[in-house]
């Protein structure tokens, strides 16, 4: 999964899959998902935080299980800035990620971001 973050007002906001737009606080960025579920179309340049979907799934597990614990226990999820081809397109304009064409080919169908497989 992806998120964007916004220099602005710094807000995080973690991206649905495809076509759906979601917004910063302040309004500054947008973005979606194309059809492919792996390419972000995102006006201007935020940050573009990538989180690989297994480990964040585990940690999410162990943390569940572990609520009731006295003791504090962190449980750790692998993410990265992403940088590859398909990726992330930058945008100039909100109106660009609203118009842009959901059945753009990126030529990345079942690309996986991360080396173990995840996405």
């Amino acid at each position: 999964m992806k998120a964007i973050r916004c220099d602005e007002c710094s807000d995080v906001v973690m991206m649905p899959i495809k076509g759906v737009i979601k917004r910063c606080y302040c309004g500054k960025y947008h973005a979606k998902y194309l059809n492919d579920g792996i390419t972000l179309i995102v006006n201007g340049e935020p940050v573009v935080i990538g989180i690989d979907n297994n480990t964040f799934s585990i940690a999410v597990e162990r943390a569940e299980y572990t609520k009731e614990w006295t003791h504090r226990v962190d449980f750790f999820f692998t993410g990265w800035i992403p940088n590859h081809p398909g990726e992330v397109i930058f945008v100039n304009t909100i109106d660009d990620v609203i118009k842009f064409e959901e059945d753009f080919d990126t030529g990345n169908k079942g690309y996986s971001t991360m080396p173990n497989g995840g996405s």
